[in-house]
């Protein structure tokens, strides 16, 4: 390859301060880069995805009250009958979403210009970068993850206060009484909370450093840089702050018949609930390294000569490609429900009378949560992180390094605060029939009730690593022109 005639690289060639253009004729010299000299080409972007940033709170406090009443009395030889029916739905289900990184695109390429210089010099006056100079062509990157940076918190506090009350009384002789109440009920607090997220890598995207072919006797310290590059990695989540979900539900229907003497009572109650608390409750997590991907850091040819004073570094390494992305928490996580439910259901009649009191009570309770912090994402499949450096090298103190590659490596997971879950379920139907001399009482009570209290908890998780991934240092080859420094 003629690095001297790359369409898209930088072409270099040094002229002496009093020299000649090749022609006979006096050509003006390049000026002396006595101090520094920087050549960049890199640091290009194809199909990155957005980094998410926030700070302050999102708040959802939603609150329900729902309390209908029946009641109804009548004297002697009265009949009285109380009928309440609930079809009550109420959604307080609340999705927060903040500080969350873009996901990187696909087939996207970012590539470095290639650089070819050349400078004859003849001593330390005329010779290319005399100072500390830098040659850089790499940090490119294609088709990474944004990353996520949430500061502040999530609130999402619900209440309902749900409690009917159906009563019937017949005080008088003779009388009769009857209640009969019946709730269908659905109450959806769950939530979703995301915070501080990484985004994805995208598959696919190839970032790679421009070559650099010099020819220098380089006087001093240089730096040529030609890696850095990154493809389809994950991006890292930060979180600081809290994420709290205290939902609290109050639930309690009351049905009461009340006769006199020889009259009759008759309480019946039915209860259809469905509570839903869960929560899932995610901050601080890295996002996943993509498939696919190449990270190639630039080709070096380097003819270097004469005795440079310090030396030169040479870094075409530290390409990454599919990685996962680390996961950073700092604060807490916070699940409270509190649901307190207790129907009572009463009858009672006098002397030489019948009562009967029915309760009939479906509930499933789901305060189930699930809650994730600081992990770290997984690594991706089938991605390339390599350098192939070929370098011939002057005489001087050197420092080629080629390696520091990484692929398909899993992100690690930083957690510091805690994690709590206080689930609080309290149930307590009460069932009561009450009749004087010579009565009849009769008290039914069915209950079909499902509570779960389920939690998943994970904190400082590292992601786990991928497939068919490959990380390689580059060749080196050096070539010392003159050996004459070394002698005293």
């Amino acid at each position: 390859m003629n690095f001297g005639r790359l369409p898209d690289g930088i072409r270099l060639y040094h002229q002496p301060h009093h020299g000649h253009d090749g022609h006979g004729a006096p050509a003006p010299g390049w000026a002396d880069s006595s101090s520094h000299s920087i050549l960049d080409t890199g640091g290009n972007s194809a199909g990155d995805g957005g980094n998410g940033f926030f700070s302050g709170s999102e708040v959802n406090v939603p609150v329900a009250f729902f309390t209908p009443l029946d009641a109804t009395s009548a004297g002697i030889h009265g009949e009285v009958d109380a009928h309440q029916s609930n079809a009550v739905q109420i959604d307080q289900h609340a999705v927060q979403i903040a500080g969350i990184g873009g996901t990187g695109g696909n087939d996207n390429a970012a590539l470095g210009g290639n650089i070819s210089a050349f400078a004859p010099g003849s001593g330390s006056a005329d010779g290319w970068l005399v100072g500390s100079g830098m040659i850089d062509s790499g940090a490119n990157a294609a088709g990474n993850g944004g990353g996520g940076y949430f500061y502040g918190g999530i609130v999402h506090a619900s209440m309902v206060v749900y409690e009917p009350i159906n009563i019937s009384v017949a005080a008088g002789y003779d009388s009769t009484a009857l209640a009969d109440q019946t709730n269908n009920a659905s109450f959806n607090q769950s939530a979703l909370q995301m915070a501080g997220l990484g985004g994805n890598g995208g598959d696919g995207n190839v970032a790679a450093g421009g070559s650099a072919a010099l020819s220098s006797p380089a006087a001093a310290s240089e730096l040529i840089a030609t890696g850095g590059d990154g493809a389809g990695n994950g991006g890292s989540g930060y979180f600081s702050g809290t994420l709290v979900d205290a939902p609290i539900v109050i639930y309690h229907p009351i049905n009461l018949a009340i006769a006199g003497p020889g009259g009759t009572a008759d309480a019946s109650q039915a209860n259809t609930v469905a509570i839903d608390q869960s929560a899932v409750q995610i901050a601080g997590i890295g996002g996943n390294g993509g498939n696919g991907n190449a990270a190639i850091g630039g080709n070096i040819m380097l003819s270097g000569y004469g005795s440079p004073s310090d030396g030169w570094q040479i870094e075409s390494g530290g390409n990454q490609a599919g990685n996962g992305g680390d996961g950073n928490f700092h604060g807490s996580l916070v699940h409270t429900s509190v649901v307190v439910y207790d129907p009572v259901n009463i009858a009672v009649a006098g002397y030489n009378s019948t009562t009967e009191a029915h309760q009939t009570n479906n509930v499933a309770l789901d305060q189930s949560s699930s809650q994730t912090a600081g992990v770290g994402g997984n690594g991706g499949s089938g991605n390339v992180a390599i350098i192939a450096a070929s370098s011939s090298l002057g005489s001087g103190s050197d420092v080629i390094a080629t390696g520091d590659n990484g692929a398909g490596n899993g992100g690690s997971g930083h957690f510091s605060g805690s994690l709590i879950d206080v689930s609080i379920a309290i149930y307590a139907p009460i069932n009561i029939a009450i009749a004087g001399p010579h009565s009849t009482a009769e008290a039914d009570q069915a209950n079909n009730v499902h509570i779960d209290q389920s939690a998943i908890q994970m904190a400082g998780i590292g992601g786990n690593g991928g497939h068919d991934n490959f990380a390689l240092g580059g060749d080196v080859a050096a070539h010392l022109l003159s050996d004459l420094h070394l002698v005293a």
